[in-house]
């Protein structure tokens, strides 16, 4: 029953900005690959970074740092594909798998062992956070249709967990499929049941430079 970990950054970070991709920015003196590596010192048996070729020497070099053994694999085109990519080459003995984004370099410990346990008895989880906010739907011409309820509402966030197996076989089904924008989508379209599990508001995903700020602030103090 090991536990690996599957991160894609092949990601150029476009929306971001910047010739360097953010997961090698550094964040309070280190870049964000590493903050995010370490945050799952103790809780994986192995990791695999898929990346861009362009960046291999540097994720190899990250690769070398992290508290448990990790290797670098060739990423896609797409997010799906990275994953794909990086499930193919997990370890046989690890049956169960946590897909994380590379710029959630704060996610806390207890959202990375309740996604494990989620896997105990469900083919897939994500850890998720209530929608709180009111949410509209708009028409062409930005005028609203209609107030959505939210009590069923929830913000995917990552660790996304999938059992090794029924990850291969989704991942593969779904291979010509490229509008899943989250690994638990793919589990959901291959029809695997998805577990939620309760994230946390500190767990963001630095997109934008004032995340990076927030981000810095958080670890800092």
């Amino acid at each position: 029953m090991g536990v690996a970990l599957v991160i894609p950054a092949a990601g150029s970070g476009s929306r971001f900005g910047g010739p360097i991709p953010k997961q090698y920015l550094p964040l309070a003196g280190r870049p964000v690959l590493a903050w995010t590596l370490q945050a799952f010192a103790g809780l994986v048996d192995e990791a695999l970074l898929a990346v861009d070729d362009t960046w291999h020497d540097q994720a190899s070099a990250l690769a070398a740092t992290a508290p448990f053994p990790c290797q670098v694999v060739r990423g896609g085109n797409t997010r799906q594909a990275s994953v794909a990519a990086a499930l193919a080459a997990v370890s046989p003995a690890h049956d169960r798998v946590l897909i994380h984004d590379a710029v959630r370099p704060l996610v806390p410990r207890a959202c990375i062992i309740a996604c494990i346990e989620a896997l105990a008895d469900h083919p897939a989880a994500v850890v998720a956070v209530p929608c709180a906010a009111t949410v509209k739907r708009a028409g062409p011409n930005h005028q609203v249709l209609a107030t959505v309820p939210r009590d069923d509402l929830w913000l995917a966030q990552t660790p996304q967990g999938v059992r090794r197996h029924e990850g291969l076989r989704a991942f593969a089904a779904l291979a010509g499929d490229t509008s899943c924008t989250d690994d638990a989508q793919v589990m959901e379209r291959a029809g695997y049941a998805v577990a939620i599990v309760r994230g946390d508001a500190r767990n963001l995903k630095i997109t934008t430079p004032d995340d990076f700020a927030v981000a810095e602030a958080l670890l800092i103090h």
